[in-house]
C-alpha cells in the first residue's frame, strides 16, 4: 500500500495546509533531523508548546545524544526518547527543520512512515513528502517559520516558547552574522527580546560556557588549520579519535566553522570530522 504522505509533484505548500491538516488530529509527534542543532531542538520544543497551549496533544522524540547546549529546552515540552516511539501512540507526525523520513533517526523512520505527516523547514527539497508542507527556503531557519506561524493564528507565545525560538534563530543564523539574516529575522528577534527573553544569559549557555575537553579540542582544531590557493580555501580537521579521547560530543565545538572563517581572505571554509 502506497504511504499517504508520498507526492508526485513539487510544491511548497503553506502554513494555512499545515494548519488545517494538524485540526485533524489530537496527537501530534514532533521530530527533526539526526544530531538536531539549536534551529531543530528549538524550533521542535517551541511547536510542543505552542500546540499544546491551542488543545492538541504533542510529544517532541529527539535525540539528546551529542546534542550539546541546546539540551535544556527539552525540560520544556514533553520528550521521549526516539527508541520508546510507536505509531499506534499519534494520530499524525510533524517534521521540523527535516524535509522527509530519510533524514530522521533510524528509531522514527518506521513509526513516521506510518503516520499522516505534515512538513516545516527551510530547506529546499526535491522530494517533497507529507500530506501538507510548508518549505520557505529563503527564511534563515525553522524557528523564524514556527515564529511566524504562531503569529499568523494570533497564538500566544509565552517566555520558554520564546527562549526556545530565540535558540532557534540565534544558532541558525550563526548569532545574526550569517547571510541567511534578513529584516524578518531581526523582526522576530525583536518579539521575542520584547517577550522578555534574556539574549545575554541565553547565548552565554550556547557559546561563551564550555567543558575543559571542548576548549582542548578547539585548541586542536587551531592547530590544524591549513590554506590552499593563497588562503581562499581554509579548512580544519578533527577525527572522531579526537572527539573519544576529549569525551566531546561534535555538537559542542559546531562553532569551530568560525576558526576557518575568521581568515579574511577565505571563500571557502570547511570542518571536518
Amino acid at each position: 500500500m502506497m504511504s499517504p504522505n508520498l507526492t508526485t509533484h513539487r510544491q511548497r505548500g503553506s502554513a494555512k495546509t499545515v494548519v488545517e491538516a494538524l485540526r485533524r488530529f489530537r496527537r501530534v509527534l514532533i521530530t527533526a533531523h539526526i544530531r538536531p542543532d539549536g534551529d531543530a531542538v528549538g524550533s521542535s520544543v517551541a511547536m510542543a508548546r505552542l500546540l499544546k497551549a491551542n488543545g492538541w496533544e504533542p510529544t517532541v522524540a529527539l535525540s539528546p545524544l551529542g546534542m550539546g547546549p541546546p539540551k535544556f529546552l527539552l525540560d520544556y515540552a514533553a520528550c521521549v526518547a526516539p527508541t520508546n516511539v510507536k505509531a499506534r501512540d499519534y494520530d499524525c507526525a510533524l517534521l521540523l527543520d527535516c524535509g522527509g523520513p530519510d533524514r530522521l533517526p533510524d528509531p522514527l523512520r518506521d513509526a513516521v512512515s506510518k503516520l499522516p505527516t505534515c512538513v516545516i523547514d527551510h530547506h529546499a527539497t526535491s522530494k517533497p513528502y507529507g500530506i501538507a508542507r510548508w518549505i520557505v527556503p529563503d527564511a534563515s531557519s525553522t524557528g523564524e517559520l514556527v515564529h511566524r506561524f504562531a503569529t499568523r493564528w494570533k497564538w500566544e507565545i509565552d517566555l520558554p516558547t520564546a527562549e526556545a525560538l530565540w535558540v532557534a534563530l540565534v544558532t541558525d543564523t550563526g548569532r545574526f552574522a550569517y547571510s541567511c539574516t534578513h529584516p524578518s529575522t531581526l523582526r522576530a528577534a525583536a518579539d521575542l527580546l520584547a517577550r522578555g527573553v534574556d539574549s545575554s544569559a541565553i547565548n552565554d549557555r550556547l557559546y561563551l560556557y564550555a567543558s575543559e575537553g571542548a576548549v582542548l579540542l578547539k585548541r586542536k582544531a587551531y592547530d590544524s588549520l591549513t590554506t590552499w590557493f593563497r588562503g581562499r580555501v581554509a579548512l580544519i580537521c578533527l577525527t572522531a579519535r579526537d572527539f573519544r579521547r576529549a569525551g566531546v560530543a561534535k555538537s559542542e565545538i559546531e562553532d569551530a566553522i568560525d576558526i576557518p572563517r575568521s581568515i579574511p581572505t577565505a571563500q571557502v571554509c570547511l570542518f571536518f570530522y
